[in-house]
Order: C-alpha cells, then sequence, then structure tokens
C-alpha cells in the first residue's frame, strides 16, 4: 500500500486540527502538571499536615538529603546515575516519608527531561504501592506510568495506572481512564480503549476530558 493511501495514525489525524493538535501535545504535559499540582497544592497540604504528624520524625533526614545531594544534582555536580543511586540508599522510611514525596515528584521530573528515564524509574519505583494516602500515591503512580511508557513499557504504565482505579479515592478519574483508553489503542486492544472512552463521556460529560475522549470515539468508528 503506498504511503498515500495508508490510513493515518490518530496521532496524525487529532495533528490536523488545531484542537486536535492540543489534545495530543496537552498529554506530553501530564508530568509537568503532576508536579505542579502536587508541589503547589497537595504537596504544601501534606508537609502542613506532616507537622503534627509522625512523618515530623523525618523532616531531618529528608532536608539533609534534599539540601545534600538533590541540590548538587540540580547544580550538575552529581550525575542522574548517582542521584537515583543515593536515594535507593537511603531508609525505606525515609524514600516513603510523606514529606519526601514532592521531593521525589521534583527529582523525577528533573531527570524526565534529562532523558534519565531509567533512573527516573528506579527512583519512583521504590515509593510507587508503598504511600497509603491516595493523593500522594496517585500522583506518583501518574508519573511512573508516564516514564514506564517513555521506556516502552506500556503494560507497566497500564498496571500503575490500573492500580489508582483501585484505591477508595480515585484522583482525576476521567484523565486516568483517557489516559488508559490512549495506552489500550497504544497496544492495538481497541475494546478495552472504547470502554475507558465510553466511561469517561458517560460517567463526566461535563469534564474537559470528555471531549477528548469523544475525539478518540470518534476515531474508533471510522
Amino acid at each position: 500500500m503506498s504511503e498515500a493511501t495508508q490510513t493515518p495514525s490518530l496521532e496524525q489525524t487529532l495533528n490536523k486540527t488545531d484542537f486536535g493538535h492540543t489534545i495530543y501535545e496537552y498529554r506530553k504535559m501530564l508530568m509537568a502538571l503532576i508536579v505542579v499540582l502536587f508541589v503547589g497544592v497537595v504537596g504544601w497540604f501534606l508537609w502542613k499536615n506532616s507537622q503534627e504528624s509522625a512523618a515530623l520524625n523525618h523532616s531531618e533526614e529528608v532536608y539533609g538529603f534534599q539540601s545534600g545531594v538533590w541540590t548538587e544534582a540540580k547544580e550538575g555536580k552529581v550525575a542522574p546515575a548517582d542521584l537515583a543511586k543515593a536515594f535507593a540508599g537511603l531508609p525505606e522510611k525515609i524514600q516513603t516519608a510523606p514529606i519526601m514525596v514532592p521531593v521525589v515528584l521534583e527529582m523525577s521530573k528533573f531527570l524526565y527531561d534529562k532523558n534519565s528515564f531509567e533512573e527516573a524509574e528506579m527512583i519512583l519505583s521504590k515509593v510507587d504501592g508503598s504511600l497509603k494516602h491516595p493523593v500522594t500515591a496517585s500522583f506518583v503512580a501518574m508519573q511512573r506510568a508516564v516514564v514506564l511508557e517513555k521506556l516502552g513499557n506500556v503494560d507497566g504504565a497500564i498496571a500503575s495506572l490500573e492500580g489508582i482505579n483501585k484505591q477508595k479515592e480515585v484522583l482525576l478519574p476521567a484523565k486516568i481512564s483517557v489516559e488508559l483508553g490512549r495506552l489500550y489503542l497504544k497496544k492495538g486492544e481497541k475494546g478495552k480503549a472504547q470502554t475507558q472512552f465510553e466511561n469517561v463521556v458517560n460517567t463526566y460529560p461535563n469534564d474537559d476530558q470528555a471531549r477528548v475522549a469523544k475525539l478518540y470515539l470518534a476515531q474508533l468508528a471510522q
């Protein structure tokens, strides 16, 4: 089949219109959105609560890591591999302390931007699945899904997002379903993708993500 007669991919179709291009580009901004939301709002809330909780006992160790190796990494004095190794060497109770989560998200975003995906995954894997608070757990799982997809591990990305859906309190449920649908499409599992998109349209019709889901459904119907 010639290139002129090939059916355009969903990404190509999306990029044909300004709105579609915005949707396609928006998915690339998910990690930055996670960090901004968490550090700017949720991170502050958790830090405030930690002042009255056992997490305060870990504040000195977290501050030491943050002001030491993490600051040096941002200044280019510590290589990404060494940053990940330093984090891996911390006690588990420090890695998963609530006040460490904003630092974890910032580090993984920093490593992602440097194309150090394996190092970002090394850090996120130490935390994902170990957090009890549904909000912190969701942010970490969403960011890990982005990294895993970049590493070519689509199944792992799906598993991270599906893990969020199993929680009693689901953060950004419409966004999670759209991302799951997109990942299922990437695997060629159109039935599962359609189920996710239809769930968004039927359950969250007024959410901005419903428009995105409808666009994907329109492409599936062609």
